[in-house]
């Protein structure tokens, strides 16, 4: 049976292998992944600086149609509005017509009556008078 000592230094820590210099070749070939990835976020930069200019003329765009469309709503609203109010006042003043022609009708059959028990109020008087 092994000794518990020779089993746990299976376990020890052990240094890096090879020496440094055996990465310095590996990470030359790096440098010029290195370099292709900052052409490549410099490039994806440009493109969402471009995207984003090209987005907000859009937007303006957008925008500015949304407004017009919103004047030419505005303008039917208040056209259609002012529409309904001048046929309301027509209604009105035909109604009113309507009215002063009966109430004219209805002074025309009372005047005569009216006038006649004035008269004859005043000609009582006249003959009551000392």
């Amino acid at each position: 049976m092994p000794d518990l000592r020779d089993f746990l230094s299976r376990f020890r820590p052990a240094g890096a292998p090879g020496a440094a210099a055996e990465v310095g070749p590996v990470l030359t070939l790096l440098a010029g992944t290195d370099a292709e990835c900052g052409r490549i976020v410099a490039q994806a930069r440009r493109d969402a600086g471009q995207l984003a200019a090209g987005t907000s003329a859009e937007a303006a765009a957008i925008a500015a149609d949304a407004g017009r469309r919103a004047a030419a709503a505005r303008e039917e609203a208040v056209r259609q509005v002012m529409a309904a109010a001048r046929e309301d006042a027509a209604a009105a003043v035909r109604d009113a017509e309507r009215q002063a022609t009966v109430i004219r009708a209805l002074a025309a059959r009372r005047i005569p009556s009216l006038v006649d028990r004035a008269v004859g109020t005043i000609r009582r008087l006249q003959r009551e008078e000392p």
